[in-house]
This record gives C-alpha cells, sequence and structure tokens, in this order.
C-alpha cells in the first residue's frame, strides 16, 4: 500500500510541476474583427437592352472545328446572331474537309483554342486567303480546356507577327469582382474599338507585340508570367484584316455586359465588312 500511495506521490509532483512550469492559464481568444458586409464592394454588372446598328451585305464566315478546338458552339450564339442579321451564312470547316476548298468560298475564317497544330499547307492557305482580301480573327482563352491551345495558336498566328503568351491578365486595385476580371478603356481609334468606352473581359491572355494593339490594360495590370505591371494587349490587329483577341467569355452571354455589347458587333462588323 505503501508502494502505491509513492507511486502516486510521485506522479501528482510531475504533473504538478509540468502545470507550474508549462501553464500560463486558461486561453483566451483576441476579439475578432468582424468585417460589415456593407463595406464589401462587388462590381455586379448585369447585360443592358442593346441596339445593333450595321449594314447588311452576304458572304460566309467559316469557323474552324478541324483542330480540336476547345469551345462550344452555343459559346457562338450571341456572335453568330450579329453575324446572320448581316445578311451573311455561318459555316463549319471539320475533319476530312478540305480548307483550301472551303477558303475558296468563304469571306471570313475564324479559329479558336485550337488543340492541334495547323501544318505548314495549312498555314500557307490560310496565308493566301488573307493576301487575297479575307477577313481572319483568331481567339484563345486561358480558361480553355486545352492548355496548350496557345503553342497550338501560334502556330498560325506567328505567320502573321502575332505571338499568344501563356499567361492570364489580372489586377488587384480595380476589378469586376475578381481579379482577373480587368477592365478595359484604353483603345486605339479604329473599326473594332468604335464606339467604345468601357469592357470587362474575363480571365484575358495577353498578345505580343503590344505595339499592334487595339485595346489595352492599365498600368495597375500584370501578367501571370512576368508579375509586373504594365499596359498589355489583349487585342491585337495587324494590317487591316487580322484580328487576335486573347480572350471568349465576353463574347457569350451573360457576359455582354458594359460596351462587350458593341464590341461583339464591331467583330461582326470586321467579319462581314458591313459597318453602318
Amino acid at each position: 500500500m505503501r508502494k502505491i500511495v509513492f507511486m502516486v506521490l510521485i506522479v501528482c509532483i510531475v504533473i504538478g510541476a509540468q502545470t507550474l512550469v508549462f501553464y500560463r492559464g486558461i486561453y483566451s481568444a483576441p476579439p475578432m474583427n468582424i468585417c460589415d458586409i456593407e463595406d464589401i464592394q462587388v462590381s455586379l454588372h448585369l447585360p443592358t437592352e442593346f441596339i445593333d446598328v450595321h449594314g447588311t451585305g452576304e458572304g460566309t464566315v467559316l469557323i474552324d472545328s478541324s483542330h480540336d478546338n476547345g469551345f462550344e458552339l452555343e459559346e457562338l450564339n450571341l456572335l453568330a446572331y450579329r453575324i446572320i442579321s448581316r445578311g451573311y451564312s455561318i459555316e463549319y470547316l471539320e475533319d476530312s474537309e478540305s480548307l483550301e476548298e472551303r477558303l475558296a468560298n468563304a469571306s471570313a475564317y475564324i479559329v479558336i483554342s485550337p488543340a492541334t497544330a495547323f501544318s505548314w499547307e495549312e498555314v500557307e492557305e490560310i496565308r493566301n486567303f488573307v493576301d487575297n482580301g479575307g477577313r481572319l480573327m483568331l481567339i484563345d482563352d486561358p480558361t480553355r480546356p486545352a492548355p496548350e491551345s496557345k503553342d497550338k495558336m501560334n502556330t498560325l498566328s506567328t505567320e502573321f507577327g502575332i505571338v499568344y503568351r501563356n499567361d492570364y491578365l489580372y489586377n488587384l486595385k480595380e476589378n469586376a469582382g475578381n481579379f482577373r476580371y480587368i477592365y478595359l478603356t484604353d483603345f486605339e481609334d479604329n473599326g473594332i474599338t468604335k464606339n467604345l468606352n468601357k469592357l470587362v473581359f474575363y480571365t484575358a491572355g495577353s498578345i505580343s507585340p503590344s505595339e499592334k494593339g487595339v485595346i489595352f490594360t492599365d498600368e495597375n495590370t500584370y501578367s501571370s508570367i512576368r508579375e509586373v505591371p504594365g499596359r498589355y494587349s489583349p487585342v491585337v490587329l495587324t494590317g487591316s484584316n487580322v484580328l487576335a483577341i486573347g480572350d471568349l467569355t465576353f463574347l457569350t452571354e451573360p457576359y455582354n455586359v458594359l460596351d462587350n455589347n458593341q464590341l461583339v458587333s464591331n467583330i461582326a462588323d470586321f467579319l462581314t465588312d458591313t459597318s453602318a
């Protein structure tokens, strides 16, 4: 019995010593800084009524579907409606079809987020199409399902002096509710930027060279690969008939907010050459 009492006493002494050394009293949590929800500012833009003023003509806009392109047909509904309302038809290039033959009957050609590269022969055919007055629009987007699509797009775009950078643009100071939703208010004066005051692009990538840019970011916008602020361009126009864009989402509903609607109409004018 004495041994048991002695062991219990030793244990109590050890526990007591540890308590005296390590115990710092009952934990009291610091007060929480609760943000007032009224102080949180989130920019919310809703589509508004838009009157599309345009001319009419006739021709065919060919959309590439032969390079495992990363888009769904319904994403182009808004642009397709604007094109059709100008008197033009829309057709799609499938895998088994001849690009040369289809371009011979087209007025404009659209390539969106290709996942397979363009061959040398295809690039030459598209170059001839552009040299003969055809309109070419290239669109890629950092959110497309094929992360290597920029490399594949560059197999075509570099023929026209355009390089898609493997980045996304972001702005921590002013944005549309997400740091990747950037505002654009800096425009060159041409048909693509007609009647534009403010756009919002949703996870756009930058395109080089910026000297060919027609729409620019502000000085607080960063590139994810450079991590320095600068005047980047997600929309480039080379010559009069090759347009490159680094965002697809702004073309789709319900993201046709602010002046995005006007930009979609300007793009439709570019593709159909039917500006009012």
